[in-house]
C-alpha cells in the first residue's frame, strides 16, 4: 500500500472511529448502566485519534511520537475492559493489571526514551500484548460456549489479533520487518482496531437500534392504551354528567307540570266557589286573581327552557347542522323528548294541548325523514354520542 493511499485510508478510518465514539458516548449518557458503550467509546475515540495523529505526522512531517504512543496506550489499556464487558465478566483484576502494564510502558517511555531497536518500553508493552492475546482467546472460548451473538466473528477477530500481535512482537525482537514491508504509514497490528471497531461498532449500532425500536413500540402501545383509557373515562364522565343534568331537568320539568296541574285544580275549585251564590267575598276574588297571575307567569317555564338549551347545546347544534330546516320550536321539542318526557308533560311545559304536541312530533319526524317503525326518542338519543 503506497503512502498516499495509506493516508487516505487512515483519514477515513479516523473520522469513522471518532463518529462511533460520539455515538457510543451519547448512548452511554442516556443510560449509565450501558458500560459496554462507554468502553467502546473510549476505545474508538483514542484509536481514531491514534490514526489521525499518524496521518498528520506524515502529511505535515510533525514529530508526534509521544502523542501517538499515548493514544495507543489508552486504547490498548481499555481493550480488556471492553472484552470482559462483552462476555459479561465482572471480575476486574485482569483488566486492571493489563491497563497498568500499558500505562507503565508509556511512563517508561517518558522517563527513559531508549532509542534502541527493541526498547524497554516496547518490551513492557509487548508483555501487555501477550496478556491481551490470552484475554481475547479466553473470551472467544466463552463466546462459543455461551453461543453469544457474533461469536464466530469474535473468534475470527481473535485469530487475526493474535497473529498480528505475535508478528509485532517477533518483528520488533528480531529486528526484521516481515509484514511491515507492505505497510508504509502504519504497523500491521494497526489493522486490528480498524477491523474490531468496524465489526463491533456495526453490531452495537444494530443492537441499539433494535432495542430502541422495540422500546418505542412498547412506549407507543402504552401511550395509545393510556390515551384510549383517558378517552373512555372522559366519555364516561361526560355521559354521567349529561345523565345527571338530564335527570335534573326531567325532575324540574315534571315539577313544573305538577305545579301547573295543582294550580289549575285550585283555580278551578275557587272559580266554582266564586260562581256560587253563597260566597261573595272580596278576599276570595283577590286569591283567585293571584293564582291566575301565577298561572300566567312564565318565570319557571323560561328558566327551565334556559337550562334545556344550555345542557343540550351540543346536541341541538349537531342536529341543526344535519337538518338545517328544523325550527327553534322543533329543536326545543327534540330536547324535551331527549329527557324522556311524555306527551302530557311536554304539553304542560309548553302550555299547549296534548294534541298540539302530537302534531309537533309528527312534523319533527317528517323533517328528520324517519320511518314509522323508528322510535323518535331513541333516534334522538343516538345523536347524543
Amino acid at each position: 500500500m503506497d503512502q498516499g493511499a495509506s493516508i487516505i485510508f487512515i483519514s477515513l478510518f479516523s473520522g469513522f472511529n471518532i463518529a462511533f465514539a460520539i455515538l457510543s458516548f451519547f448512548i452511554w449518557a442516556s443510560d449509565k448502566s450501558q458500560k459496554l458503550y462507554l468502553y467502546f467509546g473510549i476505545f474508538s475515540l483514542f484509536s481514531g485519534l491514534y490514526f489521525l495523529l499518524i496521518g498528520l505526522s506524515v502529511v505535515f512531517e510533525l514529530e508526534m511520537h509521544y502523542a501517538i504512543i499515548f493514544c495507543a496506550a489508552i486504547y490498548y489499556g481499555i481493550f480488556p475492559w471492553l472484552i470482559f464487558e462483552l462476555i459479561e465478566n465482572k471480575q476486574r483484576t485482569t483488566s486492571s493489571i493489563l491497563s497498568f502494564i500499558f500505562a507503565f510502558a508509556f511512563f517508561v517511555l517518558l522517563i527513559y526514551p531508549d532509542e534502541s531497536d527493541y526498547a524497554l518500553w516496547q518490551i513492557i508493552a509487548h508483555i501487555g500484548l501477550l496478556g491481551l492475546c490470552l484475554t481475547t482467546a479466553y473470551s472467544s472460548i466463552i463466546f462459543k460456549k455461551r453461543k453469544l451473538k457474533g461469536a464466530n466473528s469474535f473468534v475470527v477477530l481473535t485469530i487475526v489479533f493474535i497473529f498480528l500481535a505475535l508478528e509485532e512482537i517477533l518483528s520488533s525482537a528480531a529486528g526484521s520487518r516481515f509484514l511491515r514491508n507492505y505497510f508504509t504509514s502504519m504497523a500491521p497490528l494497526d489493522i486490528y482496531p480498524i477491523l474490531f471497531t468496524s465489526i463491533l461498532g456495526a453490531r452495537l449500532s444494530v443492537d441499539f437500534y433494535s432495542k430502541n425500536k422495540v422500546k418505542i413500540k412498547l412506549m407507543q402501545s402504552e401511550l395509545n392504551e393510556k390515551q384510549l383509557k383517558l378517552t373512555e373515562l372522559e366519555k364516561l364522565r361526560l355521559q354521567q354528567e349529561l345523565q345527571f343534568k338530564n335527570k335534573d331537568l326531567t325532575s324540574f320539568g315534571v315539577e313544573i307540570t305538577k305545579n301547573r296541574a295543582f294550580l289549575k285544580s285550585i283555580y278551578t275549585k275557587l272559580l266554582t266557589i266564586e260562581k256560587s251564590e253563597k260566597f261573595d267575598d272580596e278576599n276570595l276574588r283577590e286569591i283567585l286573581k293571584n293564582i291566575k297571575s301565577q298561572l300566567l307567569a312564565h318565570h319557571d317555564y323560561n328558566h327551565f327552557n334556559e337550562h334545556v338549551e344550555k345542557v343540550n347545546h351540543a346536541f341541538r347544534a349537531k342536529l341543526k347542522k344535519s337538518y338545517p330546516s328544523l325550527t327553534h320550536n322543533e329543536l326545543h321539542l327534540a330536547s324535551l323528548l331527549l329527557l324522556q318526557l311524555n306527551t302530557k308533560e311536554i304539553a304542560a311545559i309548553k302550555n299547549i294541548s296534548p294534541n298540539s304536541v302530537k302534531v309537533l312530533r309528527y312534523r319533527l319526524r317528517q323533517k328528520l325523514n324517519l320511518e314509522t317503525s323508528i322510535n323518535l326518542s331513541e333516534f334522538l338519543n343516538s345523536w347524543v354520542n
